[in-house]
């Protein structure tokens, strides 16, 4: 269902209907296709822990075949970014009382489900869950104090830390996180972390950062030109020498201005060029005229959790919004745990270098048009089993 981007249980239930699916699916995959019904049924009993271990040993299996050895964070930690999104809205609360509930100017009262998720990060695009938790309240009454999404990151780094207790790990995270909870959880299971630092937040350490700034502040210039000339990019990266001192632990600050100019054919500026762009970090390692870019290259790249993560699961066809299992809670975070096995086998077929060579030579090809021609192929060809009979191992070569 969500690798083919069937929106629904009804879409793929209508899709068995169809010409030869469940025959090639059976031809393909070596299992009966069942009805979404009996899945519904099966999902709600299925302890939801299972699929996140299996969801976990496929992702360290890729890790011990060194698939991502090439984009670890100066060459020793694998960058994992951290953040929540909601994925529905109801209009009453469930019968365990789990989900969490805003109240609007008028009294309206709106419940939804929240995750948090650390996901692996990679430069290339890929974003692959490591492991998810819910921001769910333990079926007390609207009147008592939810949970937050803070409480579920300490939750999730246990989770995290028991499925890859010896991974090298970065945590990348936005301005809600520079606490002493959780600098301490990061130092506990010994991660590194990169957290993002907001203008109005943390009003002591940024008056220390402007007290010690002009003494021991560093720079480094970067110039860089893009599309054969016509876009030029100018970056200052800064950074303090000395560490500071937040909530009892120790703490590193670098930022990066970026300032990007567009050129026509006859060499002048096109319109009114954008403001220049600031990113301010703290972090546990200690940025140097050596590692400051790459540093700064990855606290960016926390975006992809909310990009190649988060947005494409709601609008790139996996329908994280849409309300899979209305009854049982249970059963929704398994629908949501198949999805993330759903978009990490997806991105691995669609990072293949064959497939993304195909797309990059073709610009009117998009991903969601290929599942959609994999999906046709299923309903309608006459395949032959044959076909699918291993010969010889084969290897997939991710691209750069």
């Amino acid at each position: 269902m969500f690798l083919f981007r069937e929106t629904s249980r009804n879409a793929i239930n209508n899709d068995r209907k169809e010409g030869n699916f469940c025959q090639s699916y059976f031809k393909v995959f070596k299992q009966r296709l069942p009805h979404l019904d009996t899945v519904e049924d099966y999902l709600r009993l299925l302890d939801c822990t299972e699929l996140e271990k299996l969801k976990a040993a496929l992702v360290a299996g890729l890790i011990e075949q060194k698939v991502f050895y090439r984009f670890r964070l100066l060459g020793s930690h694998y960058t994992v970014a951290v953040d929540g999104t909601g994925t529905n809205s109801y209009a009453e609360n469930d019968a365990q009382q789990t989900r969490l509930h805003k109240t609007s100017k008028n009294g309206k009262v709106t419940y939804y489900h929240h995750v948090v998720e650390a996901k692996l990060i990679t430069s290339s695009g890929l974003c692959i869950s490591l492991a998810s938790e819910w921001v769910a309240n333990d079926g007390g009454t609207e009147f008592k104090k939810q949970d937050c999404e803070q409480k579920a990151f300490a939750r999730l780094a246990g989770t995290l830390k028991k499925l890859f207790p010896r991974l090298p790990v970065c945590i990348l995270a936005d301005g809600l996180y520079p606490n002493k909870t959780f600098m301490q959880t990061c130092k506990g299971n010994g991660w590194e972390f990169i957290v993002m630092l907001k203008d109005e937040s943390l009003k002591t350490l940024q008056q220390d950062i402007a007290d010690i700034e002009n003494k021991h502040r560093r720079s480094v210039e970067v110039h860089r030109r893009e599309a054969k000339g016509a876009v030029h990019t100018h970056q200052l990266y800064r950074w303090i020498d000395a560490p500071l001192s937040h909530a009892g632990h120790t703490v590193y600050w670098f930022g990066c201005t970026e300032t990007v100019t567009r050129y026509g054919k006859d060499g002048k500026p096109l319109g009114k060029q954008g403001a220049p762009t600031a990113f301010v970090w703290l972090s546990s390692q200690k940025a140097t005229a050596e590692n400051v870019q790459e540093l700064a290259t990855a606290g960016r790249d926390r975006w992809k959790i909310e990009n190649e993560g988060f947005n494409t699961q709601k609008n790139g066809g996996f329908a994280l919004g849409h309300k899979f299992s209305r009854k049982s809670f249970n059963s929704y975070k398994n629908y949501y745990q198949c999805m993330q096995l759903a978009h990490l086998t997806s991105q691995l077929a669609e990072h293949a270098a064959n497939i993304a060579g195909m797309i990059k030579d073709d610009p009117k090809l998009t991903i969601i048009h290929f599942w959609k021609q994999a999906l046709a192929w299923l309903t309608t060809a006459l395949i032959d089993t044959g076909e699918f009979e291993p010969t010889s191992r084969c290897q997939i070569r991710l691209r750069q």
